[in-house]
């Protein structure tokens, strides 16, 4: 080992460092620390700074975190203790393997690419197990964040058997059981060829809901919505509308069954004659909400009918629906859904892509007031049932307080707004904030992952996809000259 630098430590947990200014070290590295008398550490670089300011700089100093006590290119167990002086030196991959290998503990590893400012091209690997905890991932539009993203679910689905359900709005992840032809923009041959038949037999329980032709209908029964959300899609208040609300649920205990549609209750309430029913069949006319694709026509299938008990995957092409007060009212349905359920307690990963439109912090309408309430309860309490949330957006400032607050694993791709990175440094305050100003500066595919996903924070580049990525930007053709 070539001694790059020397440092220090006063509490052997963290240490600070000087060395020359062509070192090659990197924030994220890692390095090893010798300390005469055979002790050794493995220690993660955090920041780093210009030295002595002057007409030359030939100096930086930082500070890192100590990460593993090493003999050789092993991992050993114990504490770090204080130091004075200790050689430091970029760390072989051999022995960073080693040390994440041992935080892993023989549970899952999801490959989603390769580490960067690691020597070696060592594979970027997230912790499958950290998933049990809630996840924010974040990055601006063109951040390869989708893309990213898709990676992740397909190791999901490949090396666990924790369900998935992701709302879709902008239909990215409907390609999720498609395989990709080697051959294919993004494909390996190699290695597609010696995964193929094992991520089929993985999403072989995948189930796509739409309105598309060839998906399967994402529809709901009106009646089976709970009461709370029926009379928000009729805008009904049991005070400010108490005599039509009263008529409303007269009507429900009519009927006696889940299984009435909209159609129905307005027919009941136009059959009455007191000036309640008859609003509430006024209203029922004047919202039009009896007619939206989004109902299940009485005498066909309702999308809970088609669900099978041993699913695997589902994903809710929120997308194809043909109004966002429809997009709205189906995502609000299917969160209502799933913490109604919740105690099936079955594990189940909730991936909600552009979150900050279902849960902000300032609901636009009912519906994401409601989704919003839901979300909360689910980042408190959902844990001990088994759901775990994955929040993906671009503004994290406006995704609700109290369930960005719950979240523990951040995945941040690039990242150009000084307050995002700011308010995410805050939130995040377990992860070291140069480490998440890092951001700034990353390229297509290049992320920071960290919090339970990763024993350590992991600078990542995205590897290749195995299914069909949809989201893609319009090709950029018409910015090339133009000939005469």
């Amino acid at each position: 080992m070539t001694p790059h630098g020397l440092a220090c430590s006063i509490d052997g947990h963290w240490f600070q460092f000087t060395a020359g200014v062509g070192a090659g070290l990197d924030v994220g590295g890692y390095v090893r620390l010798d300390v005469d008398g055979d002790a050794s550490y493995l220690g993660q670089i955090i920041d780093i700074a210009a030295g002595q300011p002057g007409p030359e700089i030939t100096e930086i100093r930082g500070q890192g975190a100590i990460r593993a006590v090493t003999a050789g290119n092993g991992i050993i167990g114990g504490a770090a203790a204080a130091f004075g002086s200790a050689r430091l030196a970029a760390a072989e991959s051999e022995i960073v393997q080693a040390h994440l290998d041992s935080l892993r503990a023989g549970k899952a590893g999801l490959q989603i690419g390769t580490m960067r400012r690691v020597a070696g091209g060592l594979p970027a690997t997230l912790q499958a197990a950290g998933f049990g905890r809630h996840t924010l991932v974040c990055g601006q539009s063109g951040s390869g964040k989708t893309y990213s993203l898709g990676a992740i679910l397909e190791r999901l689905l490949l090396e666990t058997d924790l369900r998935i359900a992701v709302l879709d709005p902008n239909s990215d992840y409907v390609g999720l059981g498609r395989f990709r032809k080697p051959g294919q923009a993004g494909a390996d041959s190699a290695a597609h060829a010696a995964i193929a038949e094992r991520y089929q037999a993985a999403v072989s329980g995948l189930g796509i809901h739409g309105a598309r032709p060839g998906q399967k209908p994402l529809r709901s029964r009106f009646g089976r919505l709970p009461i709370a959300q029926q009379a928000l899609v009729l805008n009904l208040d049991p005070i400010r509308d108490a005599s039509e609300y009263n008529v409303f649920r007269r009507i429900v205990r009519e009927i006696g069954t889940t299984e009435y549609t909209l159609g129905d209750v307005r027919q009941r309430a136009a059959s009455m004659f007191d000036d309640g029913s008859r609003h509430l069949a006024i209203r029922i006319e004047n919202l039009d909400v009896e007619d939206l694709v989004i109902w299940a026509p009485t005498g066909e299938p309702a999308m809970a009918d088609l669900v099978p008990e041993d699913w695997r995957a589902l994903v809710f092409d929120l997308g194809s629906l043909p109004s966002s007060g429809e997009r709205s009212m189906m995502g609000a349905s299917i969160v209502a859904h799933f913490w109604s359920n919740r105690h099936d307690r079955r594990p189940t990963l909730l991936v909600i892509d552009e979150a900050h439109n279902v849960c902000p912090q300032s609901p636009a309408d009912r519906f994401q007031a409601m989704a919003s309430e839901d979300l909360a309860a689910i980042a408190a309490e959902g844990r001990k049932f088994g759901l775990y949330l994955l929040l993906v957006t671009q503004r994290p400032q406006k995704l609700h307080v109290n369930v960005l607050s719950q979240c523990e694993n951040l995945v941040l791709m690039r990242m150009n707004s000084a307050s995002d990175i700011d308010h995410l440094a805050t939130v995040f305050s377990h992860v070291p904030a140069p480490l998440i100003r890092q951001a700034a500066s990353f390229e297509l595919g290049q992320g920071l992952a960290a919090g339970r996903i990763s024993g350590d924070p992991l600078l990542f580049q995205t590897g290749s996809r195995y299914s069909v990525e949809g989201g893609g930007d319009i090709p950029s053709t018409w910015a090339l000259p133009r000939g005469f």
